[in-house]
Formats: structure tokens, C-alpha cells, sequence
């Protein structure tokens, strides 16, 4: 009859073997299933887990054709964009770790960590809302979002003026959001993405107009670039943001007050 136990002689493996095979088996398995976590990662994505932040895929965008948008323009905007992402999440490491005795208005690793933070994090924010609205056939916003655009600016006319104007006065982005305190739509001129940046504000239509957004396109032409950028907005996306915008509370104390 065969014995059962394990024989730790001749070419049989033993007890302690089993194990570091099994180990070893385990750690295979573990580090093909990262591979393959990572290779089902959409393009641009941040693959490591201890990185709060996650590039957006865009590329979409490169496959469309948009009128008055190069390829080439919109690839190198991508990759600024994933730019700011990573900066982001080696912000947020470095924060994890900082020196908290040296804090300093003039000048201290935190100050620094911390005002670069909303730089990089402001600068990829942006840019998501930036190209999630590109990409329309023009046209003019309808229902709800028209009628709040009339009531703002008197009309769809008058509004694109004023973001083509608001464009031209700006050195970095134009904010159209829904301002919570009043209720209503408001425009807002960033020269920076940290700098101006207004509160209680949801972006619904934004419009980057750093020389990097259409240099390779336009050189230094910004109001043809002005124009393009209105034939292709799209106003679908826009209507969304907007629908969503007003589940927002508004007014004085908004989200602000403690109720029970």
C-alpha cells in the first residue's frame, strides 16, 4: 500500500519545498494579474494605485476630425495635459512626507507643495472640461441652456461676443459657469490656473486661450483660433453640465449652513 506521507528523501519534494513552490506560484499569478490590470488601462491612464489621480483618455479627439483643430495641435495639448496629471500625483506624494517644522510664508517645501499643488491640479481640471466640450458641429444651445443664456446676455449672439471678447482679454482660461450664490450663469477670466479662480462657480463651457492651446494652428492669430473654437463646441455636453449644475444649491450660505 502506498504511503500517504511525505517522503522528504530521494526525488520526491518535501513539505518546505511544496510550500516555495506554491509561494512561488502565487507570486506568478499576482504579478500577472497586475500585468494585466495594466495593460487594460486606457492610454495616458496613471497605472500605479498609490496616485490619486488618473489622466482622462482623449484620443478620441485625434480620430475625430474637428474643424479648425490640427491633430498635431490637439496631440501636443494632450500630452501638456498628461503633464499636469503627473505633477499632480508627485505633489501629492512629496506632501505625504513634507517638513512641517520649516513652514514659512517667504519661503518652505509645504508653501511651495501647496501653492503648486492647486497649479498642477487647477491645470488639469481645466483641461478635462477644455476638451470634453470640443468636438461639436456648432449650432446654438436649446432649452434650458438657451434660455439661461438669454436671460444672462440678452442672446446666443451677444453671449458668443462676450466669450470671444473674454478670450482675447484673458491670458489663460475662460470659465462660463453656474454661479451658486446667485443662481444665474456667470463668465470668469483665469490669467492662470490658480489665479482668479472663482468659489462656488461650476464650470459648464470652458475655453483655454494659453498660446499653447492654438500656436501650432494660428501662431499668434488668437481671434481665428477664437472663431474655430465656436464652431466646435459642443453644446450637447455643455446642456449636461448644465442640467447637472442646477442640482447644486444656490444662494447666500448655500451648502454652506449646517441643517438637520
Amino acid at each position: 500500500m502506498m504511503d500517504d506521507s511525505i517522503n522528504t528523501t530521494g526525488n520526491e519534494l518535501s513539505r518546505r519545498e511544496i510550500l516555495l513552490v506554491g509561494a512561488a506560484t502565487a507570486s506568478s499569478l499576482l504579478a500577472s494579474t497586475s500585468a494585466s490590470k495594466a495593460a487594460a488601462q486606457k492610454p495616458g491612464e496613471s497605472s500605479s494605485i498609490n496616485e490619486p489621480y488618473i489622466a482622462r483618455d482623449f484620443n478620441g479627439l485625434l480620430n475625430k476630425k474637428i474643424d479648425g483643430l490640427s491633430q498635431n495641435q490637439l496631440s501636443q495639448h494632450i500630452k501638456l495635459y498628461q503633464g499636469y496629471v503627473k505633477k499632480a500625483n508627485e505633489i501629492s506624494r512629496k506632501l505625504k512626507d513634507v517638513d512641517l517644522a520649516s513652514a514659512n510664508p517667504t519661503y518652505s517645501p509645504l508653501r511651495e507643495l501647496l501653492a503648486e499643488q492647486s497649479y498642477a491640479l487647477n491645470g488639469a481640471i481645466y483641461h478635462e472640461y477644455y476638451f470634453g466640450n470640443l468636438g461639436g458641429t456648432g449650432g446654438e444651445p436649446t432649452g434650458d441652456l438657451r434660455a439661461a443664456i438669454d436671460e444672462r446676455f440678452g442672446s446666443i449672439a451677444k453671449f458668443m461676443d462676450y466669450l470671444r471678447a473674454s478670450g482675447k482679454s484673458m491670458r489663460g482660461w475662460v470659465i462660463v459657469g453656474y454661479n451658486t450664490r446667485i443662481g444665474r450663469l456667470d463668465t470668469f477670466g483665469l490669467d492662470f490656473h490658480n489665479l482668479f479662480t472663482p468659489a462656488d462657480v461650476v464650470p459648464v463651457l470652458v475655453l483655454d486661450v494659453y498660446e499653447h492651446a492654438y500656436m501650432i494652428d494660428y501662431g499668434i492669430d488668437r481671434a481665428k483660433y477664437l472663431d474655430a473654437f465656436a464652431q466646435t463646441i459642443d453644446w450637447n455636453v455643455v446642456d449636461k453640465r448644465f442640467v447637472a449644475a442646477l442640482k447644486h444649491p444656490f444662494g447666500i450660505g448655500a451648502g454652506l449652513d449646517a441643517t438637520t
